[in-house]
């Protein structure tokens, strides 16, 4: 009997989910609207968890992810590869600080 391997089809960047949706899912309101249209803390949690509930099945969200962390601290905006801004800053200060950990034991080895 012949056995056969399957392999994975890969990933396009045109099958994101996120291709001809809205950008305010991704980056919220604009800023310049009067105070009564801004949105509260919990519109922007509720706004960014639907966001990062279509990043979750996006065949493409580690690609997106890590495009995103190649940009500095403060060129972090939206969720984008099914982060916030918050988290990726956060992920991008972790990585420099590992990075600084690891430089320090080399000096000292």
């Amino acid at each position: 009997m012949k056995r056969f391997q399957l392999t994975p089809v890969p990933a396009r960047w045109e099958d994101r989910p996120c291709e001809g949706s809205d950008l305010e899912l991704w980056f919220g309101p604009a800023d310049d609207l009067p105070g009564q249209l801004q949105e509260t803390p919990a519109e922007r949690r509720r706004r960014e968890g639907v966001a990062k509930s279509v990043c979750a099945g996006c065949p493409v969200m580690a690609q997106c992810l890590a495009q995103e962390l190649q940009h500095g601290l403060g060129d972090q905006w939206g969720v984008r590869g099914g982060l916030t801004a918050a988290e990726r800053q956060d992920l991008i200060r972790a990585r420099r600080a590992a990075v600084a950990v690891v430089a320090d034991q080399a000096e000292v080895a």
